[in-house]
């Protein structure tokens, strides 16, 4: 599987110094979409935007702007951890994306469980 890079880690033209995880719009190959971008990162880690700020703060060691806007940012200092998010959301979504592409998976993997059974039952016999 061929990664594609869905997220980038760039510099807050805001807050210089800071960093923010931006995704790259066009390798996600949506044809419509709805509501904010700024929750993806929230929904491909499972969790809710509250939550995901909360981990991006607590084991990020980010800093949460805009906390009485819709949606409060968050700001990363240089460094490996920021990285580490960034990797961690880009395999993520290389995932998502693969699975899309794949949406018969599941019966290939329910069907590979069966095979291995059957041939386990097989086995089992003629030892």
């Amino acid at each position: 599987m061929i990664q594609v890079p869905c997220f980038k880690v760039e510099e807050s033209p805001y807050n210089p110094g800071k960093f923010y995880i931006a995704p790259i719009h066009e390798n996600f190959h949506l044809t419509s979409a709805q509501g904010s971008f700024n929750i993806i990162c929230a929904r491909l880690m499972n969790l809710s935007y509250a939550q995901y700020l909360r981990f991006c703060r607590d084991v990020c060691g980010a800093e949460i702007v805009g906390k009485n806007q819709l949606y409060p940012v968050a700001y990363f200092p240089r460094g490996n951890r920021v990285q580490a998010l960034c990797r961690l959301l880009n395999s993520r979504a290389n995932l998502v994306l693969w699975c899309r592409e794949h949406p018969d998976w599941r019966q290939h993997q329910e069907q590979l469980a069966e095979w291995e059974e059957k041939h386990r039952v097989v086995n089992q016999r003629n030892s």
